[in-house]
């Protein structure tokens, strides 16, 4: 009888054992399947919008994904897989959008707090109805706005016509390659879009070491794409052919030279700024070459950069980050636009930027003059603002000081009319 009490207490013994061993067993099977469950999860959520596949997401993945989608390049299908953002079937630009904010660090699914650029909802391109002729710069200066690094800054209410912040506002500033705008909306003044402009000995003037558009002597070109050349990358050539061309159409007379039609395109500078009310600044040169006899203020760049908003054919080319030229005689040239708050890839990159023109030599410092403007949807109404930096110490400092400006505009005058 005590054998067979021990044998059932051994049988027992060993079930429990068993069973509890696979207990144990299956637990931690289970428990490995969901860490790997969790970390496969994990990993494809990270991946996903990786394009390039490198274990991050970062810019690169956006412009990657912008590329498939408008078909400049293509990738394998599980490329394409990681590329598909949103998990639609589709590559868009939206994808790229998902990307570009999960990289900053920002909430990928968002809603976009402007109209898109191209619909029918599109808002107006101004709510004012103010003209170049009525409009007083009206100062009304508000201790709200800062400048760390500017020597001399404006900001402008465009819609309102008042002068919102100055900073050494009348004092004497190089220009440097803000210059170009000057010599751009003369451009405008006197040429049609379609106007085509023979490239000449006037490149003889050009002095050296300075930005340039690849221009070369015989080259035909439209003045809407000549335009291109001044403004995305700076181009001195293009401003002194322009300036040349607009002072021969100005006089009737085509058989100019050179150095004669370059004189009267200064002359004209000079005329048409103090007629727009530009009291502190003489110019010397259409492309902002170092010159004791060349230079302007602050207010009176605003001025200019208010005149030079109204043509279409500069805002079309100032607001994009990269542009090709096209010319008559043949061939193109492509280019960045050195203002880099429109670039979407850039540190300095500004969504509500509108764009303009950028400047900078060893007498000038670093400068900017800028226009901006967002869609606010609370009212329904868009506000502009121009923004002026001059003699800013590095490019760090001309971008924060405009970011600030724009930024406190933005966030306690959005209410105004």
């Amino acid at each position: 009888m005590k054998t067979i009490n021990r044998i059932i207490t051994f049988l027992l013994t060993a079930i429990l054992f068993v069973t509890g061993s696979f207990s144990v067993f299956a637990e931690e099977i289970l428990s490995a399947t969901e860490e790997e469950t969790t970390s496969s999860d994990s990993e494809n959520e990270i991946l996903k919008g990786d394009a390039d596949l490198n274990g991050k997401i970062t810019a690169a993945d956006a412009r990657m994904i912008l590329r498939i989608a408008a078909k400049l390049i293509s990738v394998d299908s599980y490329r394409m897989t990681f590329a598909d953002y949103n998990g639609d079937g589709n590559i868009t630009s939206q994808d790229a959008r998902f990307v570009l904010r999960l990289s900053a660090n920002l909430d990928p699914y968002a809603p976009e707090t402007t109209l898109p650029p191209e619909t029918t909802t599109k808002p107006p391109e101004t709510t004012t109805v103010l003209t170049d002729e009525n409009r007083k710069y009206t100062v009304e200066t508000n201790s709200l706005f800062k400048t760390s690094y500017a020597r001399a800054a404006v900001l402008y209410d465009y819609d309102n016509d008042k002068i919102l912040y100055g900073k050494n506002m009348h004092s004497r500033m190089h220009p440097a390659s803000t210059t170009k705008v000057i010599t751009a909306v003369l451009g405008c003044e006197y040429l049609s879009a379609d106007y085509v402009l023979t490239v000449g000995n006037e490149q003889y003037l050009v002095e050296t070491n300075t930005s340039r558009a690849g221009l070369r002597v015989g080259q035909r070109i439209k003045f809407k794409e000549i335009l291109k050349c001044l403004l995305a990358p700076s181009g001195c050539d293009a401003a002194y052919t322009i300036a040349v061309h607009v002072a021969r159409v100005a006089t009737g007379n085509p058989n100019m030279s050179a150095q004669k039609a370059l004189s009267h395109f200064v002359s004209m500078m000079n005329t048409y700024t103090k007629k727009l009310g530009m009291n502190d600044s003489h110019f010397a040169n259409p492309d902002g070459f170092p010159n004791s006899n060349h230079y302007t203020s602050a207010y009176d760049m605003t001025i200019m950069t208010t005149k030079a908003y109204s043509f279409r054919l500069i805002r079309d080319i100032v607001c994009e980050p990269w542009v090709t030229a096209y010319f008559e005689s043949g061939g193109k040239i492509s280019y960045t636009n050195s203002n880099e708050t429109i670039n979407p890839y850039s540190d300095r990159y500004y969504p509500y930027m509108v764009g303009m023109k950028t400047g900078s030599h060893s007498q000038a410092g670093q400068c900017l003059v800028t226009v901006a403007k967002k869609h606010i949807s609370a009212t329904n109404k868009t506000k502009t603002f121009v923004a002026v930096v001059y003699n800013c110490p590095s490019k760090y400092g001309r971008y924060s000081d405009l970011t600030s400006l724009y930024n406190t505009a933005f966030s306690y005058f959005w209410r105004q009319p």
